[in-house]
């Protein structure tokens, strides 16, 4: 079955050479394995996991912040942390339906400020791989959301918004792999980890269709959860190698 390909559960990969690119995916892989948590996908190692993204996060806007290039980056990171005591708050909540309703209001916020921030640092004085490595964070963090939505869907955080959210994500994803396919910049490492994360994609949408027909359905949340997961480690890959060919 093709899905199999998602059964390894990776371990994701060391920070990134500019904290300012993890903020945004972190923030979206919080909200994930909270939805996780709340339906006992994969329960020991997503609770690990959320640990570790929290510590991740605060210890990347730590180093971000003090990074900042100018006034500006560095006022959008100050927005960034009064953000973030929020959106702890509810993270570090028992997991529910209700709960999984004010991270989404709130993730895509979070993010927005986060992404903005890695623009800020990435853009000064830097060659086109830096827009490149910025896709690449970006692409990581749509793989948390399509991932956390199809989660949250099946867990009856159903309207108009988290379907509308749903299909922006999915859209953006594929359209953001596009985009950096046809890179002329790309080494064969960059390309390889493009196709993992391409083919990853794919078992992660088998998954959730098969879902919603409700063929499954344990094992499909699964492929989902760990799917979304390898294409957040390929995309952090492709992500540092842009940043290495821009050094």
């Amino acid at each position: 079955m093709v899905l199999a390909g998602c059964l390894a559960l990776v371990a994701l990969p060391a920070a990134s050479q500019d904290p300012s690119l993890r903020l945004e995916a972190l923030t979206e892989r919080i909200a994930k394995l909270q939805a996780q948590l709340g339906q006992g996908v994969l329960a020991e190692r997503s609770r690990r996991a959320q640990g570790e993204a929290m510590r991740d996060f605060e210890v990347a806007l730590r180093a971000a912040a003090a990074g900042a290039p100018s006034a500006e980056a560095r006022e959008n990171y100050l927005l960034l942390g009064l953000l973030w005591q929020d959106y702890r708050g509810w993270a570090l909540k028992p997991p529910s339906k209700e709960n999984a309703r004010r991270l989404a209001d709130r993730a895509q916020e979070l993010a927005w400020v986060a992404a903005k921030g890695a623009r800020m640092a990435q853009e000064p004085g830097r060659k086109g791989t830096g827009r490149l490595a910025l896709d690449a964070a970006h692409a990581a963090t749509l793989s948390q959301r399509v991932a956390r939505l199809h989660l949250i869907r099946r867990w009856g955080v159903r309207d108009a918004s988290i379907d509308s959210q749903l299909g922006a994500a999915t859209e953006g994803l594929r359209a953001t792999l596009d985009k950096l396919r046809a890179a002329t910049l790309n080494t064969p490492e960059v390309d390889a980890e493009l196709q993992v994360a391409g083919d990853q994609l794919a078992f992660l949408l088998q998954a959730a269709k098969d879902m919603e027909g409700g063929r499954g359905t344990a094992r499909q949340l699964e492929y989902i959860a760990k799917a979304g997961d390898n294409i957040l480690e390929s995309m952090q890959r492709v992500a540092r190698l842009y940043e290495g060919l821009g050094a």
